[in-house]
């Protein structure tokens, strides 16, 4: 017996997202009818958090001279994840990503304010990151208004939760809505685009290594639980290999991105962990990504950022070694952090900022014990007076000592954004079976599809996840418009 809906449509997208939007208004571009349904009570999803996506020989790039080929992007990404990612999917993101430059400019309205990197002192980075007028929250405007102006029916706070499959190929959707009443979907097609399952702790847990989902601190879109994921594997669809490829940060608990304090404990100075040793060379801080993947590992998936009364003085005379996005700039001069931290180390409820007069009193604040914190601060002061780290092989301009109290330690935890890794898709964004054939009018796109990444987020290539997720969309889009008019999806 065939299912009864309450409404058809040419495509349903799961998710208002960069992706789901991104998506929606391409298939009302290519005259197809379209519903997206959003469990939140606003679109944007973790899309809404970042500031730029990536492209590659764009017309932006162009016009300020800055050249970045799509070969030179193919190759680093091939290289990156050591030939883990997926070819033919890399391929046909890298081609395309300049038009979702000239899509979201020229026909959605954004306007692109700067083409830069994420830290000058990283070696490699790729000059790729389109940054957005109002950053991705405004393109997110502009995308739902364009979509509700072709025609694009979007429910909100409405959870998808069945993908119906009639046959061997997608019917449509089944949801909730916030009152709890039940909303039947039929489509052709069905785009997933929920974002991955960063607010999942299980999920955290069952893919990736690290064991700690409960403490990560989740800084992306709430509603990343995973749901599309687990839609897609009843459906039939299989796990990419990489589905526990996750974008970590060190971040601090109750700060915001914007916070001064929060910056400073992801400088190059010195690291040490829950029991006062150093564990790693803090340039790890340069690339915000390959530094959150060390945090989660540590005990505790947590570090301690060890800083003096000079290292303040610095940052508030000559500026930060690193930045963070566009939340705090590179080279920033922190003029909030005296205040900040010294009322943050007055906080008593507040766990994650100490002060000490010695070394010794920060060591007992912390929990470790002195002399092993005074033995590492000591041996870490020479290095810093000899400009040469030998433990660690540390540049001497990031080598400052420890040796002006008051000290002051700030906990650093592991904060993460999105996960990437996900689902088994074809170059046409098809969801794939076990044995390796697309699932008919299945698609995933953005942080639900894997195949752009190995194991790790590359941040040498800035902005690739909003890249993907906005170009994924529309490629998803026109797709599904070639295959109805060709009677493939019916």
């Amino acid at each position: 017996m065939a299912e009864q809906f309450d409404a058809e449509y040419d495509v349903v997208v799961i998710g208002g997202g960069g992706s789901g939007l991104s998506a929606a208004v391409q298939a009302a571009k290519d005259g197809l009818t379209c519903a997206v349904l959003e469990k939140e009570a606003q679109t944007g999803g973790s899309s809404s958090f970042a500031e730029g996506h990536a492209a590659f020989e764009s017309d932006e790039q162009e016009k300020r001279g800055i050249t970045v080929t799509k070969d030179e992007a193919y190759w680093a990404y091939l290289s990156y994840s050591h030939w883990r990612c997926d070819p033919a999917l890399v391929s046909r993101y890298v081609e395309n990503a300049a038009t979702t430059i000239k899509k979201m400019r020229d026909e959605v309205g954004a306007h692109y304010e700067d083409v830069t990197i994420t830290a000058p002192d990283q070696p490699g980075e790729l000059v790729t990151w389109h940054l957005v007028e109002g950053e991705i929250a405004r393109l997110i405007e502009l995308l739902e208004a364009d979509a509700r102006r072709r025609g694009v029916d979007l429910f909100m706070q409405t959870a998808a939760k069945k993908i119906v499959m009639e046959d061997g190929k997608v019917a449509g959707v089944v949801a909730l809505d916030s009152d709890g009443e039940e909303v039947r979907l039929g489509a052709k097609a069905v785009v997933v685009a929920t974002g991955g399952y960063a607010a999942s702790p299980e999920m955290l847990d069952k893919y990736t290594k690290y064991g700690v989902g409960a403490q990560m601190i989740n800084a992306g879109g709430p509603g990343n639980t995973g749901d599309g994921i687990n839609m897609m594997l009843e459906a039939g669809a299989v796990e990419n290999p990489n589905i526990g490829t996750v974008l970590l940060f060190p971040l601090m608990r109750e700060k915001t991105i914007t916070s001064h304090v929060n910056c400073t404990g992801m400088q190059p100075y010195l690291w040490v962990d829950k029991n006062g040793k150093r564990f790693t060379n803090e340039e790890a801080g340069l690339n915000f990504g390959n530094a959150g993947d060390i945090t989660a590992g540590l005990p505790g998936a947590m570090y301690w950022c060890i800083i003096d009364q000079g290292h303040i003085n610095h940052l508030v005379n000559d500026g930060n070694e690193v930045g963070l996005g566009i939340y705090v700039h590179n080279y920033e001069k922190m003029v909030n952090l005296p205040g900040e931290i010294e009322a943050d180390a007055a906080d008593e409820n507040r766990t994650n900022v100490y002060k000490g007069e010695t070394i010794a009193e920060l060591a007992e604040k912390i929990g470790v014990k002195p002399e092993v914190l005074e033995a590492e601060v000591e041996e870490y002061n020479g290095y810093a007076r000899a400009g040469f780290d030998p433990k660690f092989r540390k540049q001497a301009k990031y080598l400052r000592p420890n040796d002006n109290g008051p000290f002051y330690a700030i906990k650093m935890e592991t904060g993460i954004m999105v996960s990437m890794g996900a689902m088994k898709i074809d170059d046409r964004l098809r969801a794939l079976d076990a044995q390796g054939e697309p699932i008919p009018g299945l698609y995933c796109v953005g942080c639900d599809a894997g195949g752009l990444f190995g194991e790790s987020y590359q941040l040498t290539v800035p902005g690739s996840a909003n890249g993907f997720a906005m170009t994924s969309g529309w490629l998803s889009a026109d797709d599904i418009a070639v295959r109805i008019k060709a009677g493939e999806l019916v």
